[in-house]
């Protein structure tokens, strides 16, 4: 009891001497008068819709022309040529943009949460007819007129990112560097329907990955010679480097082969190798996180 009574009072001590007073909003303020919490909270909204949102568009991009750039190139895609030839592919996305919250212990350190959602769904279809035409240059004719319906496969992802992090600003608090424990929540769905013959097949998953990183950017202030009451800075995060603790890969890797198995059943012999048979080096590859202007936003700090 009297240790903890001990702590309790060195943890006052210690809160009360980093708080004594506020800090200053402009970086040309020449003045140490402040109320104890002035200048020590950072509200910043990340614009930045991050790579869910962008593998939506790559992946339009690659069935609407990916056959057609395949061929300037002079790329043989072998047999998916067939399937980019009469499959369709429609995917959308949509964010709520992460919201930080910083609260600083001095005028170069600070403490950092956040929050935010990002989604994006893919919806690959081939219709009754092109699976027929498709099963026909497959050298597969008998399966061509037993086909029973359209050939589809959905993919949903819903993905809740929430960090903690600690951020040591440079002198003139525009230059930071800042250390991340991350948590991604993943809820997606994976559910597929067999033209050919005729089965269905539906998978959810909720799961949850652990990851620490490093990033680096800059918070240009706005106005740094106005002491005002609210100062606004513009945030641009130059690169994020990370590693994941808690995977998600062979997760949803597991997920999207085995929905693409169960679409291509009797129409395909293509061989798709499990997590387990994938070399090592790719395993551990698709553990690292790197992302370039992770942070393109702005913040506000009263």
């Amino acid at each position: 009891m009297f240790k903890f009574i001990i702590s309790i009072f060195i943890f006052i001590n210690l809160y009360s001497s980093i708080f004594a007073k506020g800090l200053p909003l402009s970086v040309g303020a020449d003045t140490e008068n402040y109320s104890w919490i002035k200048g020590r909270q950072m509200i910043s909204i990340n614009l930045n819709p991050g790579i869910t949102v962008f593998t939506a568009m790559f992946s339009d991009t690659i069935f609407r022309h990916g056959l057609h750039t395949a061929g300037f190139l002079g790329v043989d895609l072998g047999i998916s040529t067939k399937y980019l030839q009469y499959a369709e592919n429609n995917a959308s996305s949509w964010y709520i943009p992460s919201i930080h919250y910083s609260l600083f212990l001095a005028n170069t350190i600070a403490i950092e949460t956040s929050i935010g959602v990002y989604s994006s769904t893919y919806d690959f279809r081939i219709s009754k007819d092109n699976v027929r035409k498709l099963m026909e240059e497959l050298g597969n004719p008998d399966y061509a007129n037993i086909v029973v319906t359209d050939s589809s496969m959905n993919a949903s992802f819903i993905i809740m990112p929430i960090n903690f992090g600690i951020k040591f600003y440079g002198k003139k608090r525009q230059f930071y560097n800042l250390f991340r424990l991350g948590l991604d929540a993943f809820f997606y769905t994976v559910s597929t329907e067999n033209g050919v013959i005729g089965t269905r097949s539906y998978q959810t998953i909720q799961d949850l990955t652990v990851y620490v990183s490093y990033e680096i950017g800059w918070n240009i202030e706005l106005f740094p010679n106005r002491e005002w009451r609210v100062k606004p800075t513009i945030d641009i995060g130059l690169l994020e480097i990370g590693y994941y603790i808690r995977p998600w890969s062979a997760n949803v890797y597991n997920a999207f082969t085995g929905g693409i198995g169960a679409l291509l059943l009797g129409t395909s012999n293509i061989n798709i190798p499990s997590w387990d048979n994938l070399p090592n080096w790719a395993k551990i590859l698709s553990n690292f996180r790197i992302g370039l202007f992770p942070r393109i936003g702005f913040s506000i700090r009263f």
